[in-house]
């Protein structure tokens, strides 16, 4: 079971390696505010680093979808339903992910001149590349919330575990809900993404990544899950 558990660990810190090129080399690059000239000038600079950045998403997408089940195989035993929960969570964030690379590749065919779109200006062109952009921002919203909630179980999980530090399983509740509370604030406040954008690095990095180091180096305590004793599982009020 430890193997898998430093798979997970491995795969988590994949995940922190990648995540960031998509915002080098991808669609969140070339997005300029309120200008859909310049955005779609820079998808058509950018090039194939443009379509590198969407087969990194693919990647990311593939890795939580199999640590989505991971997590669920190693959180069954503390509580089935809330690692089901937690697993449909992950998966339905991969889900929005990918569809946001199905945007992202809407934007090459708007941009690409094809000749399907022959019949619109290049000014129409550009508008129409810029809205799916923005379309892609809100993805990346919409994502973080199942993300954040996903964090918050998952958290729950690792607290009621019995063979992981209670105090990690505080920290990916804390990271939960700065994805939420950035994501939520987003749409309510769109003008605080750079306070919100803080905000996130600040709650989720210190949990995630003590999370990921703890399953790749140490493991799980005794080389595999256990369920929890009765006496020692949440209470549970409904």
């Amino acid at each position: 079971m430890n193997r898998m558990v430093r798979t997970a660990g491995a795969l988590y810190i994949a995940l922190f390696i990648l995540g960031p090129f998509v915002f080098l080399f991808g669609k969140a690059a070339a997005l300029v505010p309120g200008d859909p000239a310049a955005s779609a000038a820079n998808v058509l600079a950018m090039g194939t680093e443009y379509r590198v950045g969407m087969l990194i998403e693919v990647a990311i997408i593939l890795i939580e979808i199999v640590l989505a089940a991971i997590f669920y195989v190693i959180f069954r035993p503390v509580n089935q339903a809330l690692s089901l929960a937690a697993a449909f969570a992950r998966f339905g964030e991969a889900l929005v992910q990918g569809v946001n690379v199905l945007v992202s590749g809407s934007v090459l065919l708007v941009l690409g001149a094809d000749k399907a779109l022959a019949a619109f200006t290049p000014s129409q062109l550009e508008a129409l590349g810029h809205l799916l952009l923005g379309a892609n921002a809100f993805g990346v919203l919409v994502w973080g919330i199942f993300f954040g909630f996903h964090l918050l179980l998952l958290g729950h999980l690792v607290r009621a575990s019995g063979f992981l530090p209670r105090w990690m399983g505080a920290l990916l509740m804390v990271a939960g809900v700065g994805y939420l509370v950035q994501s939520c604030g987003m749409i309510l406040w769109p003008d605080a993404k750079a306070t919100l954008d803080v905000l996130v690095v600040v709650m989720a990095v210190p949990g995630e990544l003590a999370f990921a180091f703890w399953l790749l180096f140490k493991g799980v305590q005794g080389g595999k899950p256990r369920p929890v004793p009765a006496a020692e599982r949440p209470v549970d009020v409904t």
